[in-house]
């Protein structure tokens, strides 16, 4: 399975993987399984630092990266199709973040693994879930 993080559960993997789900961490740890971080989560975390209502527990937005690839995980660009096409993501979660991740999750055909009680109710729309 192809699986995209959502940023929370990246932070989680990296710093608090107690937080993760069984599920989620059984999903993570299979070999069989490709992990991929989008470049969505890396701006939102970016961003929110920036703004001073993240805090990164001393690693900076820019080490993230390394990090990511030391977990064995690959990182997701925004290709400019799924960017086009984000307006026909219904509104029902007001984080465009989450929102446009949910976005590339069902365009490329991945799992998205994460807690938000809100991602549900896009599974109508194809979206696959993992928690």
């Amino acid at each position: 399975m192809k699986l995209l993080l959502d940023t929370h559960v990246l932070l989680w993997a990296l710093m608090e993987p107690s937080k993760l789900s069984t599920k989620a961490k059984v999903a993570l740890l299979d070999p069989e399984n490709e992990c991929f971080i989008s470049a969505i989560s890396l701006w939102e975390i970016s961003m929110k630092h920036a703004l001073g209502k993240l805090e990164l527990s001393g690693v900076k937005p820019e080490e993230l990266i390394a990090k990511i690839k030391q977990m064995g995980m690959d990182l997701m660009a925004l290709s400019p199709i799924t960017a086009v096409g984000f307006h026909n993501i219904p509104r029902k979660h007001g984080d465009p973040f989450d929102r446009m991740l949910i976005h590339q999750a069902i365009s490329d055909d991945f799992y998205l693994v994460s807690a938000d009680r809100v991602f549900p109710e896009y599974e109508e729309l194809g979206l696959k879930l993992i928690w």
